[in-house]
């Protein structure tokens, strides 16, 4: 009996339901919080436009008119989308996530390709002058150009979510112990690649007029990610390099793969905030467009 197959894209949902009219309901969340809880911090958008103005006046992916969505994200309620189904396994609930995630990013990824060189990219970078490193077999750091980076996330993702031992497909098999730790580093790899498009491709984005599809997948990711805790307070003793070998050590290496990611995350948390609110106002006018349709019907 098959599970899950580990390919395909991410679910779809439509909720017509009103938008949280407490902002303590929304999705503007502080990466600076504990990421065990859902905690809400409330930025407003004079707040917001005060931050561009002062500090983001050249970064596109910053500017309100560009916090655009894909118009199944603008009219889906983002809350029931992210939410664990009653009577899912929490890993299986995961997993599934990932496997959509994984696609999403890719696909977007191999559409910005031929911008994307090692001539035009000879370092993998993100946002705020961060740049990202490769962990070898030896545990040794090895500076990439974004492609070769990005390629080499990918299949190192593909052949995890392959691997019957670790992402099983059949009910009768279980998910390993280690599964929170390499979903940890699954997910930072994917990090990595959506923030370089935000770092150095957004503008070819906007052209191609695929900068929606980005807004809306990193506003469903980030948000996945804290909901589901798989960014959590403690760390697994299982370490993965890039071959996928996995071995014991002490928590420490975990401890500061985690405290990186935080770090690499809050890079784009206004980003996270300006989305999160365009989104419920997005939402809360499709919401009250269907309203009216249906009392005129």
């Amino acid at each position: 009996k098959q599970r899950r197959k580990n390919e395909g894209t991410g679910p779809t949902v439509k909720d017509s339901s009103p938008p949280p009219s407490d902002p303590s309901n929304g999705l503007s969340i502080n990466l600076n919080d504990n990421y065990n809880q859902s905690s809400i911090s409330s930025i407003t958008t004079t707040q917001l436009n005060s931050y561009y103005s002062s500090t983001n006046g050249g970064l596109l992916y910053l500017q309100p008119e560009y916090a655009v969505f894909t118009r199944s994200l603008a009219e889906c309620n983002i809350h029931e989308l992210i939410r664990q189904p009653n009577g899912v396994d929490k890993n299986e609930w995961i997993a599934n996530n990932i496997v959509a995630f994984f696609n999403h990013v890719n696909a977007l990824y191999n559409a910005m390709c031929d911008f994307c060189t090692p001539t035009t990219c000879p370092v993998m970078t993100g946002p705020q002058n961060s740049s990202y490193l490769w962990l070898d077999e030896r545990n040794k750091k090895v500076k990439y150009s974004a492609p070769q980076y990005i390629d080499l996330s990918m299949m190192f993702i593909q052949k995890t979510l392959s691997d019957e031992t670790i992402f099983p497909t059949r009910l009768d098999q279980q998910f390993p112990l280690y599964f929170d730790s390499l979903v940890r580093k699954m997910v930072r790899l994917l990090f990595h690649a959506v923030a370089h498009l935000y770092a150095v491709h957004y503008r070819q984005l906007i052209e191609l007029q695929l900068h929606p599809h980005l807004n809306s997948l990193f506003l469903h990711f980030i948000s996945f990610l804290i909901t589901s805790n798989t960014i959590s307070t403690d760390c697994s003793i299982v370490h993965t390099n890039s071959s996928g070998t996995l071995s014991s050590s002490s928590t420490t290496p975990g401890q500061t793969d985690l405290r990186e990611l935080r770090t690499e995350l809050e890079t784009l948390d206004v980003l996270y905030q300006l989305l999160a609110n365009q989104w419920r106002h997005v939402y809360g006018q499709a919401c009250a467009q269907k309203r009216k349709t249906t009392n005129n019907e």
